[in-house]
């Protein structure tokens, strides 16, 4: 007997029955009109997986609580259902209906979207004008340069770049198990 598997949690929330789940997949294509008065298409985008599920779950207040929470920690996570499993989703919004007939139960529309999670690098050109941008402390650098004594306005911030200690930034010395504090400072015997 074949059977469809899905989860029961939105994020870490445990959901009680999910009545309807609407996945929506779509392309995004780019129209130019050409001389002709027709449109052509020059581009297509993938657009994020969305989907909207409507959920029943006991404990109204504590269940709603707990998706706004996990909402508001924008925090991925991967959603599987009967016909997918989709990486990467948000909770987009939660949108309770509330009557006397689920007056104890936590009955909402929940929409839940793709985040396209990319990482950046930035390349410099050892030749050209940005090359200084890629070196931290460099002229157009958008990074920070660790602290140096030649960059310091004065001999605190000189003297704190070089790593010598000033009053106050001692380290912590420890006590030998066999004596008390008050001894170690009087030099009393133990």
């Amino acid at each position: 007997m074949p059977a469809i598997a899905f989860s029961r949690l939105i994020g870490p929330v445990p959901i009680d029955c999910v009545i309807t789940e609407s996945p929506v997949s779509e392309l995004l294509m780019t129209e130019i009109p050409i001389e002709t008065g027709s449109k052509i298409t020059d581009h297509a985008v993938v657009m994020p997986k969305k989907v909207s599920l409507d959920i029943a779950t006991a404990n109204a207040t504590a269940s709603y609580g707990a998706l706004v929470a996990f909402q508001e920690s924008r925090v991925p996570f991967t959603l599987v259902t009967g016909l997918a499993i989709f990486k990467n989703m948000l909770v987009k919004s939660i949108a309770p209906e509330r009557d006397a007939t689920f007056s104890t139960i936590l009955r909402c529309r929940v929409e839940l979207q793709e985040a396209i999670l990319v990482g950046t690098a930035y390349a410099a050109d050892p030749g050209g004008d940005n090359y200084e941008r890629g070196k931290p402390g460099g002229e157009k650098s958008t990074k920070s340069a660790a602290p140096s004594p030649e960059r310091s306005s004065d001999a605190v911030t000189a003297d704190r770049a070089t790593g010598t200690v000033q009053r106050g930034d001692a380290g912590i010395s420890t006590v030998p198990a066999d004596r008390s504090v008050l001894s170690n400072i009087f030099g009393g015997g133990s």
